[in-house]
This record gives C-alpha cells, structure tokens and sequence, in this order.
C-alpha cells in the first residue's frame, strides 16, 4: 500500500530536495522537518528507524501503486519506472573495505569515546527533546560515532567522484565531510564544557584527537567548511543545535 504522506511530500514545492542527506539527523533540533522528505515519511506510529531504510520502503510502495495504477487503466507503465522497480539493490556489489589513515583516525576517536563512556555510571537511552537544547554530555554521546560514519561516507563519494567523475558525488563527499566537521566542532564544545565537572584526563586527550581529525577532514576536503547545505546554512539557518550547561 503506497504511504499517502510520501506522494503528498514529493508534490510540496516548498520541500528542500535531499535536505536529509546533509544533515546529522538529529531532527529533534532541525529547523526544516517540515520541508524534509525523510522526516514526513517517519511512520504514523512515531518508531523512529534508519531514515534511508524508511524512505527506500516509501518510495518502493509508491512506485508500486503507480504501475497498478497504470495497469488499472490498461495503460503501458514508464520504463524508467518498471526499471527502478526492478532493480534489486542485493545485486549490487557493495563498497570495498575503507583502509584510509583518516576513516581509522575517526574509528579511533569512537573507541577513544566509548572507554570513556564504559566508566560513566548512567548513560540515557533516549534524548528527550529540551527547550534550552541537548545538554554537553548529550551532544557528547550523539555524535561520537556518527563521526566516523560521516568521514566513511565522504571518503567513499570522494572515491566515486574520482572514478566515475559524477558532480553529485563530489558534492555528496564534501556535504559528509561538512557534517562531520560540524559534529567535531560541537563534541569539542560539549566536551570543554564536561570538564568544568569531570577532570578526567582522557576528555582533554579526546579533545587534542577531535582538533587533529577535524584538521584532517579540512585538508582532505578543503571546500567542506564552507560548502552551504540548503536549508541548513544558508539565509542564516544555522540547523538549530546547540550546546547548554
């Protein structure tokens, strides 16, 4: 059954196209939910899930009520259409395996982060949507490993881009180095602030590793820092997170 909110969404001319793929999918502190394909395919029951997996099973529904739609009325369906159905994703052969110094630099700063987090005693299983914005340990715990996964992802379209020469992936690889740098800059904060309370030694090592990967992100991807993500960085957006004591 074809989910009515994606084939309402993708007629919104007020959408922000691909907005989701720019973003740190924090969307308890996005300012553009409402102009985000992804985030209005969110099931009606509210179970958040890997949004890419939402959205893949959105669209699939809908392909397949347009070409029952177009048999019904005894008409031949697009081929590009009977092609994106057809297209079974198992088929394609997956990444190779990442060895790049920066990709194990920012697995480095996980593992870094999660022996820290091994020695506090409560770590929350959810992060309730606050007025004043996430609290530092919040930010702290969000991101430690979505950074890595962000730098994995641009390393890898940098590779398309390489190889096939593709615009979109020369984008799609500094568009994920930018939200990486962006996530670094706000651990940084958030853990600057934890300090003030903890004087654990490891946070200030943490904190020398972020500031030499995000020196590193920079030099592998120098039009990152100041790319502008619609929706996000432009007409003084900003993505709406930020860091409280």
């Amino acid at each position: 059954m074809a989910d009515l909110r994606f084939i309402e969404a993708t007629a919104d001319p007020t959408l922000i196209p691909g907005v989701y793929n720019t973003c740190d999918q924090w969307c308890n502190y996005c300012p553009v939910t409402s102009r985000c394909l992804a985030f209005r395919c969110i099931p009606a029951s509210g179970e958040l899930r890997d949004m890419y997996e939402t959205l893949a099973e959105a669209m699939e529904a809908s392909m397949k009520y347009l070409k029952e739609c177009y048999d019904a009325e005894g008409l031949k369906p697009p081929e590009e259409l009977l092609r994106l159905l057809a297209d079974d994703p198992r088929r394609h052969a997956a990444f190779e395996p990442l060895n790049d110094p920066l990709e194990r630099m920012g697995k480095h700063y996980a593992v870094l982060a999660n022996a820290y987090l091994a020695s506090v005693e409560e770590i929350p299983a959810a992060f309730p949507k606050r007025p004043g914005g996430p609290t530092p340990f919040e930010v702290f715990l969000y991101y430690h490993v979505r950074i890595a996964g962000k730098i994995a992802r641009a390393i890898m379209s940098l590779s398309e881009a390489a190889r096939t020469g593709r615009p979109w992936a020369r984008w799609d690889a500094d568009a994920s180095a930018k939200v990486a740098l962006v996530s670094i800059d706000r651990s940084d904060q958030a853990l600057q602030v934890i300090t003030l309370d903890d004087p654990d030694p490891r946070i200030e090592h943490m904190r020398r590793h972020l500031r030499r990967l995000g020196r590193e992100v920079e030099a592998r991807f120098p039009a990152a820092r100041t790319l502008v993500r619609p929706g996000l960085d432009d007409s003084g957006a900003g993505d709406g997170r930020c860091v409280r004591a």
